[in-house]
């Protein structure tokens, strides 16, 4: 018994000795391999790459308008990239062409931060291989700031450029049009993709288009056109003095308005015909709708019967009743002005209206080289006679600083209206220091004549120096008979600004 007790614990002692069952773990399957990711390139295969790689070799200006630090570099690199380039295999595979590719963006960012020589005045580069027409052709365009600026340099070589104008554009200093690939800051100024260099041929100061800009950006006349005074250079040529300046268009840094719910831009035209919708109200101007384009049957019918109610409660000379239709702020502003800067173009060309929100807006403003004095006596137009008082009209006076202006279509109907004539008044006395502003210094500092000589007097004095543009020299029959030296221009400008002051505010207090 005691035997077999024995060998049964021994034969459980053995079991427990066993190793344990244990499941076959499940064959490894093998990870698939790593490939590497297809290369993304730029142009579409290794002969294109290489075309554009050679076609950074070429800069765009010549080589006295780069600073030598940045053409030194850039030059350096050059060398580099074509050495590299020699040693590349031209079998057009992946391999060569992403070699290819490494050394175009390399010589491109070297190309990148090439530095134009800055001056005294921000420059205008502009770079065409044929001249400038009608129609917008290609062009490449650098804007660059003046010395102690910050503003971001502008490199566009898709650009195109046209003749701008109307008078202006067959003079020999031509303006210009200017359509970047994509919307653009320039020196300072808000994005736009259009721009306008004006050449101020006609003004020999060269100051009055800017004087007008800031003076109706200080009244606070609604999407004034900001510009900047430039020096502007074709293929290396000096081409004189220019202001940069925003065009009247719509959009979202520009005129803010909406095509799609009855707004509209209108300009003033008094005879032309250019295929635009063109209508004239009963007491306005002839008008020109400039946005949009194509003015829809319904469009059409909203324009006539919006102006036909808001003429007809003008022509009560209530506020309380035109007030409905017109922004009657603006329409102050716009006449105190228009008075004080006298163009002679004013109320019959240029000039610019605006529709939105149901209410008729003045400005913006447009094209003030004809202004301020700045007008033939001589020119056989009653319009001119009597802009200089001679032959009997005006005042007979000679002097073209005396006058009431804009005592015309809307605006005299407005001036019957005793409650339009005192905002006028107030708000002339509210502005005057702005005015005074413009020819002598007061508490809101120098003026801005002494203003833009301090900073600008050198580009205006090369403009007669440098360029091919006469200080004496009248080039157009439109503009005053008799042409000054420069800096007496200057003076004379001033001179007539005082003036013409005086006799705005002494008209205000007759007008009653």
């Amino acid at each position: 018994m005691l035997h077999w007790l024995l060998i049964i614990l021994l034969s459980l002692a053995l079991a427990g000795c066993q190793p344990a069952e244990t499941e076959t773990p499940p064959a490894k399957t093998a990870e698939p391999a790593e490939t590497e990711p297809a290369p993304v390139f730029r142009f579409a295969d290794f002969f294109e790459a290489r075309r554009a790689l050679y076609l950074l070799e070429d800069i765009d200006l010549p080589l006295k308008y780069y600073t030598p630090e940045s053409y030194e570099s850039f030059s350096k690199t050059r060398e580099e990239v074509t050495a590299a380039m020699q040693k590349i295999p031209s079998d057009g595979g992946d391999e060569a062409h992403a070699a290819v590719e490494e050394l175009y963006f390399r010589l491109k960012a070297a190309r990148d931060d090439l530095e134009v020589v800055r001056g005294d005045t921000p420059r205008v580069y502009i770079i065409k291989d044929d001249t400038v027409g009608w129609d917008y052709s290609s062009c490449s365009i650098v804007v660059v700031n003046a010395q102690n600026e910050k503003y971001k340099q502008v490199i566009d070589s898709s650009c195109e450029i046209s003749l701008r104008g109307n008078s202006t554009s067959s003079a020999s200093k031509p303006p210009f049009n200017i359509r970047f690939s994509t919307r653009v800051p320039l020196l300072g100024m808000e994005r736009g993709k259009k721009w306008c260099l004006l050449a101020n041929l006609y003004d020999k100061t060269m100051m009055r288009n800017v004087l007008a800009y800031n003076l109706a950006a200080d009244l606070g006349l609604p999407y004034t056109s900001e510009c900047r005074v430039v020096d502007v250079y074709a293929n290396g040529e000096y081409l004189g003095n220019y202001t940069l300046i925003e065009p009247v268009t719509d959009g979202r840094t520009r005129v803010d308005i909406d095509v799609e719910a009855n707004e509209f831009i209108f300009e003033i035209d008094m005879n032309r015909n250019d295929g635009s919708y063109y209508f004239q109200p009963k007491y306005g101007q002839r008008m020109k709708v400039s946005r949009p384009e194509e003015v829809s049957s319904e469009g059409r019918a909203y324009l006539k019967d919006f102006f036909g109610k808001m003429e007809t409660a003008l022509a009560t000379h209530d506020m309380t009743q035109y007030g409905e239709y017109l922004d009657v702020e603006s329409f102050v502003n716009f006449y105190i002005h228009s008075e004080i800067t006298k163009s002679i173009d004013v109320y019959d060309f240029s000039t610019r209206y605006f529709l939105k929100g149901g209410k008729l807006y003045a400005g913006p403003i447009w094209d003030y080289d004809l202004s301020m004095g700045n007008v033939s006596e001589t020119c056989n137009e009653n319009k001119y006679f009597t802009y200089c008082n001679v032959r009997g009209f005006g005042t007979n006076s000679r002097d073209s600083a005396e006058g009431v202006w804009m005592d015309v279509w809307w605006f005299h109907e407005l001036l019957e209206d005793p409650e339009f004539r005192g905002m006028v008044r107030a708000r002339f006395e509210e502005v005057y220091p702005i005015i005074e502003n413009l020819w002598r210094e007061n508490e809101l500092g120098v003026s801005r004549i002494d203003d833009l000589m301090n900073r600008f007097g050198d580009s205006f004095r090369r403009n007669y120096t440098d360029a091919p543009w006469k200080e004496k020299q009248r080039y157009s029959g439109l503009a005053k008979d008799k042409t000054l030296p420069f800096e007496e221009e200057v003076e004379w400008l001033r001179n007539w600004l005082e003036r013409r002051t005086a006799n705005v505010a002494f008209a205000l207090m007759e007008m009653d």
